[in-house]
């Protein structure tokens, strides 16, 4: 509010020329701010001349009102009811006429063209019963013609101003442009008078022609080394990385005989097939009958609270009909003696052991995939961490001790800067209690302290892959003559398993170097941080 009040008061005394200040504005009887108010609308043509005090109120409220419709003033949100705004218009309180004032003169030019063009766009009020005369309709059809022509005339003289701007900036661009033609052709005659001076020119241009050919030919040239060169990167990482799958596939085929490895194949043919004849018939059946149970729930029309009770004594009924059928069933077993128990049992534990190791064989298999879906992931943040070229072996061993030994002259060397700064700090203490004993010190202690800070500014200056346990399904110890297409079964999944631990422990092998470059190359970042700060 305050700075909308200076505001107001340096632009009321610019604009009708009186000297008020703050405290004369602020202490202004409401008639007074409202005859401002009137006389700045006056200023800018918004409204005719009157007096407050000699003028009706109701009148002055309509003329207020009337000048704020035609400078498209609109009151602020928190104003609710309009006839509090027009009652606080006609007594004058400041804070609705002062954001006025603001308004008004934060928005001069706007406010100008709409009261100038509110003088002659806005129709006359006459009452209905005048426009049944003829004479007078057809002057209101005249005077609204008029009107329209008044818009098509106001219209043009905007646009032919726009355009004379514009023919204003185009004349300066052109002649600053033309000024600037000027200028180059001087220098272009001052240097080709300094050009005529030089002896044998032509060869020098030629010559300088030549150069300009032959950077542009280096540029090329290096661009292509610089290609090359990536081009030799990733070949030797393609070479490393097979020379890599190479080795492990001799160290994967070390020892072996076409016997064990066609045993091999035929039990990974086993389990293969149990998988795709049992178990995924067995899960596609089932996913089958859930998906059909759900159309049906689907498809069923809105269950009533009725129908729900129905079914519920539905469901009731068939469990005491499958408990009595138990019942019965229980009875002639222990009344006959059954001969295939123990046979029913051990094929029943074959089942179960069998569907216990394909369980276990899909989650192995579901592990791997993830460890080389990580190690994708984490080989791919290394490749954008640190670039194309990946060091290796030797190179990569070199590169870490060098980190490590410059890790390790930084640690010392920050030591020796914190014992440096506590001792500066303590000498500083020391020099202020003898300055404070003998103030003549200060002059000749100078020169150590300036050597003291460039002592201290000189110092400143310087998964592993998850280890499969097998843990064999069950496995019991079951020495019957059912128990061999188990076993085997078992066996070939345990080889799966310890083939998957093989191809994941030289990946494994590999993450952890670069784990450790990693961590190296953050330590490194943060103490060039440190350093840096």
């Amino acid at each position: 509010m305050t700075e909308d009040l200076k505001l107001a008061v340096l632009e009321v005394n610019r604009l009708l020329e009186t000297d008020y200040n703050l405290i004369t504005f602020d202490s202004l009887a409401p008639e007074s701010l409202l005859q401002v108010l009137v006389d700045v609308f006056q200023a800018f043509g918004a409204i005719e001349k009157l007096d407050v005090r000699e003028n009706d109120p109701e009148e002055t409220n309509a003329a207020v009102m009337e000048a704020l419709r035609k400078i498209q003033y609109r009151p602020p949100g928190d104003i609710d009811d309009p006839g509090a705004f027009r009652r606080g218009l006609v007594r004058g309180e400041k804070k609705l006429i002062v954001p006025i004032l603001r308004w008004t003169f934060d928005n001069r030019e706007r406010v100008k063209k709409s009261s100038y063009l509110a003088r002659f766009l806005i129709p006359l009020d006459l009452p209905p019963e005048a426009m049944s005369m003829p004479d007078l309709s057809s002057l209101w059809a005249q005077y609204l013609q008029t009107m329209d022509d008044f818009k098509d005339a106001h219209r043009g003289y905007e646009q032919s101003v726009h355009e004379g701007a514009q023919t204003r900036e185009l004349r300066s661009d052109i002649g600053a442009i033309e000024t600037e033609i000027e200028n180059v052709k001087k220098r272009i005659e001052r240097t080709q008078g300094r050009l005529d001076k030089v002896p044998q020119q032509e060869l020098l241009l030629e010559a300088a022609n030549s150069l300009r050919i032959e950077k542009e030919r280096q540029k090329e040239l290096l661009s292509q080394i610089e290609e090359q060169k990536q081009g030799l990167n990733r070949a030797s990482m393609i070479h490393d990385r097979l020379q890599k799958d190479l080795h492990n596939a001799k160290m994967s085929v070390q020892g072996a005989t076409p016997q064990n490895l066609l045993e091999s194949i035929m039990e990974e043919t086993q389990v293969i097939e149990f998988m795709v004849q049992q178990k995924l018939p067995q899960e596609l059946m089932q996913r089958r009958s859930e998906v059909q149970t759900l159309q049906e729930v689907i498809d069923e029309p809105s269950i009533s609270r009725n129908d729900l009770q129905e079914l519920q004594v539905k469901i009731d009924e068939l469990n005491r009909e499958i408990q009595k059928h138990v019942e019965v069933r229980m009875a002639e077993y222990n009344t006959q003696n059954d001969t295939l128990g123990p046979f029913r049992q051990q094929a029943a534990m074959v089942a179960r052991n069998k569907e216990a190791a394909a369980e276990q064989l899909d989650q192995i298999t579901k592990e791997l995939r993830e460890i080389d879906k990580t190690l994708q992931d984490k080989q791919r943040q290394l490749q954008d961490t640190v670039g194309e070229v990946i060091l290796r072996g030797e190179d990569l061993k070199q590169f870490v001790n060098t980190l490590r030994a410059k890790s390790n002259v930084y640690k010392q060397q920050r030591a020796e800067l914190a014992s440096v700064k506590a001792e500066v700090a303590d000498l500083t203490q020391t020099l202020e209690n003898l300055k404070t004993q003998d103030p003549s010190l200060s002059s000749t202690l100078s020169q150590v302290t300036d050597d003291e800070s460039s002592l201290a500014g000189s110092i400143v200056s310087g998964f592993t892959g998850s280890e499969f346990d097998g843990s064999r399904p069950g496995s019991p110890g079951i020495g019957s003559r059912g128990m061999t297409e188990l076993a085997r079964l078992v066996d070939g999944s345990q080889r799966a398993v310890m083939g998957a631990r093989d191809r994941v422990t030289p990946l494994s092998q590999q993450l952890r170097p670069l784990r450790e470059r990693v961590i190296e190359l953050k330590d490194e970042m943060d103490s060039k941080k440190q350093v840096t700060w």
